[in-house]
């Protein structure tokens, strides 16, 4: 049945005007937006059946890398484990004895946690994808399924076909479209995936217009074993294999053993680079960022998963890297001299150093990027993954509506800069996806968590995960 949404704050965006706040009217027709009116000021609205007065009203947030499963791996990850390779000593040795089931009940488990977060599409890239698919349609949750694809090593290195055949099926799938399911082809790592498959993977990413989603270049045993074997980097190594060639999208996840020359083949705009602060922080450390920005390359921010990030609030992502450029000064070669002298001189020079830093900061992290980012998934604005995000005729009708009454928006006088700021979550008043309200409006995580569908998925992931432990000795 159709509906509308309205507000005296609606987060809109257009090519013309960027990033606005206005008093507007969603209409909403099944699971996407048939219309969008505006209005000079609230008072011209006469009806609509949900108005939020004062309230804001914003898309959802997009999470362009996660794992929505391997929350089941949250608090295990050891100091001793934390310095070693986490993918290879710990996830591959449990991800083994997981079943397509065990996914299915940690993945809904996941994708509840993303939607009171405010984040209502995501990249998913995990194993049994097929149970992925079915439990972000059973929570609400919409985006990409990536099923992983790898041959040289790793729990799926038999099961790649059958993970291709789905990746294809999804991407065929109209019932899956209609619920805001669709398909990206999910190559592992460089070092786990053959050369030949590598190919392979290309060729139908080409004839299909499959984006691609790969982690790359995120360890020294992945950067060590293609300089062995290829004698080059690991992005060097995709550059070799045609990869920067297919005109389609090509989502790059991590890139922390990223030299200059690598971060130059990726400047094509189908290229995107994909940030995890948090967790690269945690799992190793983070990325050259500001070196990506000095390269204007177009990137976005994603949570990666909460074996080794602890959350998965991709606002959170951008809190920590809206003010990122200011963090190297205390790794510079300027703080370096000033500890060594602390004259007044040293002091001048990292003074004039934070004040270049601010220029670039302000000039590489705009306001209209950042928001670019957390709402459209991309830092230049296109909707170049196909990914119908953003509040616009014919988008899903995802929508999140913040309480304007809470504390984090007060005095209200840059409400864009609270979102990019603020610590949101606890403002969550209203919350949309696919045309459907979640939960309660106004009580919406109370009556979510108590809700029976809730409960009984808590149930399910805690007795599989209980099980797994067991058969992992655990």
């Amino acid at each position: 049945m159709p509906l509308s949404v309205g507000s005296k704050r609606v987060l809109l965006h257009s090519s013309g005007k960027g990033w606005t706040i206005e008093p507007a009217v969603i209409q909403v027709d099944g699971t996407a937006i048939k219309s969008v009116k505006t209005y000079p000021n609230a008072e011209q609205i006469t009806a609509t059946s949900n108005w939020f007065g004062d309230d804001l009203i914003t898309p959802g947030f997009v999470d362009s890398h996660t794992h929505l499963a391997l929350n089941f791996i949250r608090g295990r990850v050891t100091p001793a484990e934390s310095g070693k390779n986490l993918v290879e000593n710990l996830f591959f040795k449990l991800e083994e004895k997981l079943t397509a089931a065990d996914v299915g009940a940690f993945s809904r488990m996941g994708a509840y946690e993303c939607l009171l977060s405010g984040t209502t599409t995501v990249w998913d890239h995990y194993y049994h994808g097929d149970a992925i698919a079915d439990s972000m349609m059973q929570v609400g949750l919409t985006g990409k399924v990536a099923a992983t694809l790898q041959d040289v090593s790793g729990p799926g290195k038999n099961e790649w076909e059958t993970n291709l055949a789905f990746t294809q099926a999804l991407h065929g799938s109209e019932y899956h479209k209609n619920l805001g399911i669709t398909a990206a082809l999910g190559p592992h790592a460089t070092d786990t995936v053959s050369e030949e498959l590598w190919r392979k993977i290309l060729d139908v990413a080409e004839k299909s217009t499959l984006p691609v989603h790969s982690h790359v270049a995120q360890s020294i045993e992945e950067f060590n074993r293609i300089g062995e074997i290829y004698g080059c980097s690991p992005v060097d190594f995709l550059r070799r294999s045609g990869l920067f060639e297919v005109p389609v999208p090509k989502l790059l996840v991590h890139m922390i053993y990223a030299g200059t020359k690598d971060l130059s083949y990726c400047k094509s705009p189908d290229v995107k680079l994909i940030a995890c602060p948090n967790s690269q922080l945690i799992f190793h450390f983070p990325a050259a960022y500001l070196e990506w920005w000095r390269h204007g390359l177009n990137w976005a921010v994603g949570t990666d998963c909460a074996a080794s990030n602890d959350t998965l609030r991709v606002q959170a992502e951008m809190r920590t890297l809206a003010t990122w450029p200011m963090a190297s000064i205390s790794h510079s070669p300027e703080y370096g001299e000033f500890r060594r002298s602390a004259s007044k001189v040293q002091a001048q020079g990292m003074a004039a150093l934070r004040n270049a830093l601010t220029d670039e900061q302000n000039l590489l992290l705009t306001e209209e990027k950042l928001l670019n980012i957390l709402f459209l998934g991309s830092c230049d604005g296109a909707d170049s993954a196909g990914n119908p995000t953003g509040i616009k005729t014919g988008g899903i009708a995802n929508l999140t509506v913040w309480n304007w009454e809470d504390p984090v928006f007060w005095p209200g006088y840059s409400p864009k800069r609270s979102i990019i700021f603020g610590d949101l979550q606890p403002a969550l008043k209203g919350l949309m996806t696919l045309g459907k309200w979640r939960g309660t409006t106004g009580d919406v995580r109370r009556s979510i968590l108590g809700s029976s569908e809730y409960k009984a998925a808590r149930r399910e992931a805690t007795e599989r995960l209980n099980a797994l432990l067991n058969r992992a000795g655990l």
